[in-house]
């Protein structure tokens, strides 16, 4: 399969007719995550977060230096301003503001004034640079004082929220007070908790301790109540201190079964609907048969395994069975329990390749010649369909019609072995997804779906959990130089920065022909 374009002319011509224009305040951005950009975890003298004991013990390559974005902020940034951005997505990483430095200690420290005061500065210049902040509190990782498995502990839920308490409190009072500026406006209380949770405890591919699908799903009930718990959190800072009023949200990775993805977001708008404890069944059985009809619109680019095309339909039939609403018991009593019914002020979404049958792998001669003995497709492997892109878009409005969505990442990668690039096996490049991908996008939006934002995920190599073999960024990142070098070019050589602004700045123009041309080129 070659990765091309998959419209045509005329296509372009009926999206961007004479009626077409881009949203009111759509932001064009790029996302990154702390430990993945900033460097400095995990070693000696460093603050220590639950991927520390692999890094220690060789099991994943240590993250390192990572891109260096805690020390050289105002670069990334000046780059990001370059494109032409309006739209800046990071997280603050817990365990760097509330830090411990040593892999056996378990109580509580107390937070780093430094810290706090220098990621108050990252957001200030972003927002200085003219970019919408969109500030994710726990992406992934967190201290490990609190041990690997600080999700299968329910208890353990109020240092979270005591923690997004306390830090959004103090970066927008610091924004106010030392910066001159507003608070943050966008929020998210954590990134993929859909993701994390089974990736975690079934696949056993992130730190863990415990392991199993009942695990999983417990884990992921306890972050559906520190969601709740979060929101409700963010939103008493704000009321107390007079702010205008945030977006709070979380963002779903896209797993392409119902029970995988959205019951979450269905769950955490239930409250909004109208919907008491007792409807919770049947109202989650009417988003599955919405949900399923429209994803089963989404075209096949490439032809599955059919093992695996039988396994996913299995997959879908058991969680069915298994996730219900006694299975969320947490989650549900912390979202009925409070004086807040909302849990949700806009929809964030992430979309890479959705289908668990693509996921699905068997190693392969160059797999067992690398020592890789993994039962999964590889990043760098993903099927790259975004015509699929459309049907997800317009799945995650049912439950959700008044509910604004906020694209926060979509990517793709290539493959770099040693210092040595590998070419993707389907040729595509960054510049022909991002018009695919931005094309399917302002497709939404002419059937006005209320899409807000496109957010391209990253704007520079970074760590991918315990490897820097995938490559995501616009930007190359030189990791046989010390200290890490950046490239004006992607790791391919493909000018990908260059083609996201001159797309960006043809859409912003109104002008149908330069928006046609940019699509065409």
């Amino acid at each position: 399969m070659i990765f091309e374009k998959h419209y045509t002319k005329k296509d372009l011509e009926e999206v961007f007719d004479e009626g077409f224009k881009l949203p009111e305040g759509f932001l064009f951005g790029v996302a990154n995550a702390g430990f993945q950009v900033e460097g400095g975890f995990n070693g000696k003298g460093e603050p220590v977060n639950n991927w520390a004991i692999l890094e220690r013990a060789g099991k994943v390559e240590p993250s390192g230096e990572a891109v260096r974005f805690w020390t050289d902020y105002q670069k990334h940034i000046e780059l990001a301003k370059n494109i032409g951005l309006n739209g800046f997505r990071m997280s603050i990483e817990w365990a760097r503001v509330q830090p411990s430095f040593t892999i056996k200690g378990r109580e509580k420290p107390p937070f780093d004034d430094a810290a706090v005061e220098r990621y108050a500065e990252i957001i200030a210049s972003v927002m200085k640079e003219g970019m919408e902040p969109v500030i994710t509190l726990l992406h992934f990782t967190h201290p490990l004082w609190l041990s690997v498995d600080l999700w299968t502990d329910y208890h353990k839920i109020i240092y979270f929220e005591e923690y997004v308490r306390e830090i959004t409190q103090r970066i927008n009072g610091l924004l106010i007070e030392k910066h001159g500026l507003r608070p943050v406006k966008f929020w998210l209380t954590m990134n993929e908790p859909n993701g994390l949770a089974f990736i975690t405890y079934l696949l056993m591919q992130f730190p863990h301790e415990k392991s199993g699908l009942k695990t999983a799903i417990s884990a992921w009930d306890n972050m559906i109540a520190a969601h709740c718990k979060a929101y409700d959190a963010v939103h008493d800072v704000y009321r107390k201190n007079g702010w205008e009023e945030p977006m709070v949200s979380y963002n779903t990775i896209h797993l392409s079964l119902y029970f995988t993805d959205k019951v979450m977001t269905d769950l955490l708008n239930a409250r909004v609907n109208g919907i008491s404890r007792n409807e919770i069944g049947s109202y989650l059985k009417r988003g599955k048969a919405a949900w399923d009809e429209e994803i089963s619109r989404s075209p096949e680019i490439v032809k599955p395994n059919p093992v695996f095309a039988k396994l996913e339909k299995l997959i879908d039939r058991v969680t069915e069975k298994v996730i219900d609403p006694d299975t969320f018991p947490k989650g549900i009593q912390a979202l009925y329990s409070s004086p807040d019914e909302r849990k949700l002020d806009y929809l964030g979404v992430d979309f890479y390749d959705p289908f668990l049958k693509h996921m699905i792998a068997l190693p392969s001669s160059k797999d067992l010649a690398e020592k890789r003995f993994n039962f999964n497709s590889e990043l760098w492997e993903q099927v790259l369909n975004p015509r699929a892109f459309y049907h997800f878009l317009k799945a995650e409005t049912f439950n959700c019609e008044t509910l604004p969505i906020y694209i926060l990442e979509s990517g793709m990668c290539y493959r770099i072995r040693g210092n040595t690039f590998e070419p993707r096996y389907d040729g595509a490049t960054m510049d022909k997804f991002l018009q695919c991908y931005i094309f399917e996008v302002m497709r939404a939006v002419k059937d006005d779906l209320p899409i807000k934002s496109y957010f391209y995920w990253t704007m520079v190599d970074n760590y991918e959990w315990g490897s820097y073999e995938p490559r995501f960024g616009l930007f190359y990142a030189d990791r046989s130089k010390t200290p890490v070098e950046i490239s004006d070019k992607d790791a391919s050589g493909t000018d990908a920065a260059g083609a996201y602004r001159d797309i960006i700045a043809a859409l912003r123009s109104g002008n149908r022909e330069k928006i046609i041309d940019v699509f065409l080129r």
